[in-house]
């Protein structure tokens, strides 16, 4: 009984597909580069089925060379400002949890994954409402007001630390003028 044929392998291993379209589109020339690099970063662990079920953790980062939580942060922020991706499910301190965020590539369809509360969605290609480099840029520098003005009025607040040690005291005086020799 002959099987199913499997499509050839790629020798080369995976790879990463991304259309001309989106490289040449204004909203991709307004990113910088520290978000060009994260949307590579985030679309290399784009499988066929788990678009919506991509996440941007530092931890899962780290491989790939990314160091600052602030520059991660700030490449979220524009691949989102711009259309590139689209949070399907709020993490962290947005849901009141220690689950992270989630994130769909617009350019891509979105399969439904229940366990996650994720539905289906067609790709909508939310980048490409830009006509002109300009435009984007001047999306982006609204978005990145609203961003600041939303911070106003947040209350940073850090949090307190426990301190389960007591003092840590000598048993002996120590006297450092005298040389010290280790037994033979």
């Amino acid at each position: 009984m002959a099987g199913r044929a499997k499509p050839p392998r790629d020798p080369n291993g995976r790879h990463v597909r991304i259309y001309c379209t989106l490289l040449d589109s204004p909203a991709y020339r307004a990113l910088a580069w520290s978000s060009r690099g994260l949307f590579l970063d985030l679309r290399a662990s784009l499988t066929g089925t788990n678009n919506g079920n991509i996440s941007a953790t530092l931890g899962n980062l780290k491989h790939r060379g990314w160091k600052s939580p602030a520059t991660l942060a700030n490449a979220l922020f524009e691949l989102q400002a711009l259309g590139f991706i689209a949070k399907t499910r709020g993490g962290g301190v947005e849901r009141g949890s220690k689950v992270c965020s989630l994130y769909r590539f617009t350019d891509v369809d979105c399969f439904e994954l229940p366990k996650l509360g994720i539905p289906h969605q067609k790709a909508t290609h939310d980048y490409a409402r830009f006509s002109s480099l300009a435009e984007a840029e001047k999306a982006l520098a609204e978005a990145e007001t609203q961003r600041q003005e939303n911070a106003k009025g947040k209350k940073m607040t850090l949090q307190k630390m426990k301190r389960a040690a007591t003092k840590s005291v000598a048993n002996y005086d120590i006297d450092a003028t005298e040389p010290v020799a280790a037994p033979s």
